[in-house]
């Protein structure tokens, strides 16, 4: 039996980049792998280390419909930092969120999720000068909500864009005013 935690606020954050419907059934759910949470749907990545979160822990891919039926039991959670025990029986498994009442069973996908450090852009996006690259509105919205929902207060979330090669690259996205650091994400442009 393999027992974790993870901020519940995470895990929320990580459903809004999973796939919703995709024959990649496994881009459907949300990654523990390497000690971060992991999302994609192919066209952007959520990624965030998670403190405590065992690098060698076996790879786990839970189902979002899992994540978001706990997260619509736990509205009433305004607690960012409120953690979800995950207990692990083979693929069968239950999200708890810690302190409450609150689970979902689930049973995790048997399958390995992409290599997702691979698509991390390595180029430094600081540095870069040329033409920007076009991006899909929509994904910067849910950027935003990704911030509201790891706990930045502004009025208009802090989310930075860099570019990194090219027109055609990713971009790092980061999320400056999260109480919940160690985030990040990947933003692929739209094609010519």
């Amino acid at each position: 039996m393999i027992k974790f935690s993870i901020p519940l606020a995470t895990l929320k954050a990580a459903v809004i980049c999973s796939a919703k419907k995709d024959v990649r059934h496994y881009l459907q759910g949300v990654a523990i792998d390497h000690g971060h949470v992991v999302s994609t749907d192919g066209h952007r990545m959520f990624y965030a280390e998670v403190e405590g979160l065992d690098a060698k822990l076996q790879q786990v891919i839970i189902p979002r419909d899992a994540i978001e039926f706990l997260a619509k039991k736990a509205t009433g959670i305004k607690d960012i930092k409120k953690l979800v025990k995950v207990t692990l029986d083979g693929l069968d498994g239950t999200l708890e969120v810690s302190g409450t009442d609150i689970n979902e069973r689930f049973r995790a996908f048997d399958n390995k999720f992409p290599a997702w450090q691979r698509v991390i852009p390595k180029a430094k996006g600081d540095e870069y000068k040329g033409e920007y690259p076009t991006f899909d509105w929509k994904y910067l919205v849910d950027f935003q909500k990704i911030a509201k929902t790891l706990g930045d207060k502004s009025l208009v979330p802090q989310v930075k864009v860099t570019p990194t090669v090219g027109p055609s690259s990713a971009a790092h996205i980061d999320f400056l005013s999260t109480e919940i650091k160690n985030v990040r994400a990947v933003l692929m442009p739209l094609r010519a």
